[in-house]
């Protein structure tokens, strides 16, 4: 008891100091399995004394805390809580969205003016704010809290309302009073003045990837995907507040389209320089564009790729698809400077792998070949994974992931991968651990396991094994080389790869 005396204390006066400060408001935190939402949530709350029990029991501490800054800080200073609409634990023991609406009233009750309205715990067992949530998902529960409160208590919301027409519609309908941004600030903090200027298209694109929460949870330094500039807006060279122009314009040729390429040239552009992009490709994006055929809210990886292209249109750069670089188109270039974003393709030295029945993952998920039904995927990273749910939720596929180590997909993020390893089993993937393939053969492929040698029968074999293709890196001295065409790793790498790229020119 005297430690929850001591709880509710601070909290009180934490909110006296905001007001002390200046703030124009708080805000209590009482989501996602942190103080106030243990005390809160049946998942957690086995107190039988005053503070648990009943659902007014269990938001006692939340209340004697909201009825105690609200005598500290008086009758007008509004007062905003974040509370979970459906904790998605009543499976497990937690709140019914029933009583989760009723803790929402006795919060109202309590004393606050706004309620920020969120979904599921961290112990949740699906995702809430990540890109395989569909945009504006969770709406349906700002509007319940909207009709359940009175006209004066406002409602606001963030989770997965990146795109600026979904909340507009729900605030239209007096579903929403406000919308609420966290990452997509992250991603660009000029976003509300480029919806104000009719500017949306230039708008940073949150890709809900969640680096920039792995990155907190480990107490590192925040980054993000789509800005590199992220922690370095004091520094000009970072170009936050937009990049000088180039005293003397230069030449830039860049090959290659994907993400890292389009960075570097946007950049270049905005500087003043003369910027070609050419791509033996007839689209845009590389591998994100491929990657945006995944089914798990890919999709997104688009709106990443078509702000790079607006971007690089802005600057006036020249785009040449269709055209495959040669070394002696290198040697023979007057450019001043030649960047390499050339990014990686699936390869192997297995004998066999130029067997008819060996396809590129790129090539499955672009949809340029269709799979025979029984299918081994060779890879242990995000793209050999992507790959399996791609073919998952295509239907029909009998699927076997051979890869190395105990579990693939060391390069994801650990937001997703353990939804993504819950939707292999899901769709009964047969992973074959701590597996070296040592040939494929018109049957299958045969593989050492630490159980001994095994042929595993398939009608067609996906190399998804990324590796970078860099030849033209070595036509000539100077030349620059970024992105998975220097080494593979993940889609922010590449970003900061072009972006660092530009920063040079």
């Amino acid at each position: 008891r005297e430690q929850i005396e001591i709880a509710i204390h601070e909290h009180v006066q934490g909110a006296r100091r905001c007001v002390d400060a200046g703030f124009d408001g708080v805000e209590i935190s009482g989501i996602v399995g942190y103080l106030i939402s243990n005390f809160v949530s049946s998942y957690t709350n086995q107190r039988t004394d005053e503070y648990g029990g009943s659902v007014e029991g269990r938001c006692k501490f939340m209340t004697d805390i909201i009825s105690g800054i609200r005598k500290e800080v008086g009758p007008d200073y509004p007062i905003i809580i974040r509370l979970c609409a459906d904790e998605l634990l009543h499976d497990r023991g937690g709140n019914t969205p029933e009583e989760s609406l009723e803790t929402i009233k006795l919060a109202e009750k309590a004393g606050v003016d706004c309620v920020s309205v969120t979904a599921g715990w961290q112990e949740s067992a699906e995702s809430v704010i990540s890109r395989d949530c569909k945009m504006g998902q969770w709406l349906y529960l700002a509007k319940r809290v909207r009709e359940a409160l009175k006209p004066e208590t406002r409602v606001s919301m963030a989770y997965r309302l990146f795109l600026p027409e979904y909340p507009e519609e729900a605030i239209a309908k007096g579903e929403l009073d406000f919308w609420e941004m966290c990452r997509p600030m992250i991603a660009d903090p000029f976003l509300p003045t480029k919806i104000m200027e009719d500017r949306q298209n230039e708008i940073t694109p949150c890709m809900a990837c969640n680096l920039c929460l792995a990155r907190l949870f480990r107490d590192a330094e925040l980054n993000c995907m789509v800005r590199p500039s992220l922690g370095h807006e004091s520094e000009p060279e970072w170009g936050f507040y937009g990049f000088p122009r180039a005293e003397h314009p230069k030449k830039v040729w860049i090959i290659g389209a994907g993400i890292a390429g389009m960075q570097a040239a946007g950049i270049a552009a905005e500087k003043g320089h003369n910027v070609t992009v050419t791509d033996k490709s007839d689209r845009v994006g590389g591998q994100a564009a491929t990657a945006s055929h995944g089914p798990h809210g890919d999709e997104e990886f688009m709106r990443l790729v078509n702000y790079l292209k607006n971007y690089c249109d802005r600057g006036n750069v020249t785009f040449e698809m269709g055209k495959q670089v040669t070394a002696d188109d290198i040697k023979n270039s007057d450019a001043d400077y030649i960047i390499v974003a050339t990014g990686a393709v699936p390869k192997s030295d297995l004998p066999g792998v130029d067997g008819k029945n060996v396809v590129s993952c790129l090539d499955v998920m672009d949809e340029k070949v269709k799979p025979g039904k029984r299918v081994i995927i060779l890879g242990s990273g995000g793209v050999a994974i992507s790959t399996a749910m791609f073919l998952i939720e295509k239907g029909g596929y009998e699927i076997s992931l051979v890869h190395g180590g105990k579990k693939p997909g060391a390069d994801v993020n650990p937001s997703y991968i353990w939804r993504y390893m819950k939707k292999l089993k899901e769709g009964q993937v047969n992973r074959v651990a701590f597996a070296k393939p040592k040939e494929i053969t018109e049957k299958g492929i045969l593989v050492e396991t630490p159980e001994g040698e095994m042929t595993i029968e398939a009608d067609t074999v996906i190399l998804a094994d990324m590796h970078p293709v860099n030849d033209l890196s070595k036509a000539k001295e100077g030349v620059y080389t970024i992105g998975d065409a220097m080494i593979t790793r993940r889609g922010n790498s590449a970003v900061l790869d072009g972006y660092r790229m530009g920063m040079r020119l």
